[in-house]
């Protein structure tokens, strides 16, 4: 039986992030080796991510856990992972004191020998040969490395939504060297108002370069894939 988990996510006016991280949760708690799942986002929600460990973290001891698993749901290794979610942890710990242990997991865009694999069969749903990561991106040091490094084990190259290159010069780039055929990976937890946007501006780059055809996959959502890779991570 598995320590309670704690699924931490970035948070999101638009909705249907967090419904979609609250299917998780009950996907994850339906499986024998899951005893308590729990869901909480580092901003806007109406806690702060340290009362909401603490209360999931009560919860767990009231239950009668004496540990706590933390799963962040990021992409890259920007500011929130460096540095914002350890400062959380540490001070939901300071306060819960010694009878409970949180343990905080590596984060979950850092398992790209995991990912790729998962990648690279939504890539073989389209015919081309050239393709373009776009993930949020990050201005922390080193933040976007792992972008790069699963980029380059799929075959894409990187774009950022935040940063550069962007996902216009990174288009722009393979259309002068005569590519035809362009896919897109929007590499995002869940839909939402990003994988929206990126949707619009691949319609006006269609509008734009008629010759080119592209085509855009589904973000990171709920299948099979991603619960046994979440829950072999909890384990």
């Amino acid at each position: 039986m598995l320590s309670p988990s704690l699924l931490v996510a970035h948070g999101s006016r638009d909705p249907r992030p967090q419904e979609a991280l609250n299917q998780l949760a009950e996907h994850l708690g339906q499986r024998s080796g899951c005893s308590l799942v729990g869901t909480a986002t580092l901003e806007l929600a109406p806690l702060q991510l340290h009362q909401q460990i603490q209360e999931f973290a009560q919860l767990s001891r009231s239950r009668g856990y004496s540990q706590v698993q933390i799963l962040p749901l990021f992409l890259s290794a920007g500011v929130h992972v460096q540095a914002d979610l350890p400062e959380e942890v540490a001070i939901a710990q300071r306060t819960l004191g010694p009878d409970i242990q949180l343990n905080l997991l590596p984060y979950f865009g850092s398992q790209i020998n995991r990912l790729a694999p998962w990648i690279t069969t939504k890539m073989a749903t389209v015919e081309t040969d050239h393709w373009i990561l776009i993930a949020h991106g990050s201005r922390h040091l080193g933040g976007n490395q792992p972008i790069e490094q699963l980029a380059t084990q799929i075959g894409a190259i990187p774009a950022y939504w935040s940063v550069s290159p962007n996902l216009e010069t990174q288009i722009q780039g393979l259309i002068s060297s005569a590519v035809d055929r362009i896919g897109i990976i929007p590499y995002f937890m869940f839909s939402g108002g990003i994988s929206d946007a990126i949707a619009q501006s691949i319609q006006r780059f269609s509008a734009q370069f008629p010759t080119v055809k592209f085509d855009l996959i589904s973000p990171l959502e709920i299948d099979e894939n991603l619960v046994n890779l979440i829950e072999d991570l909890l384990k």
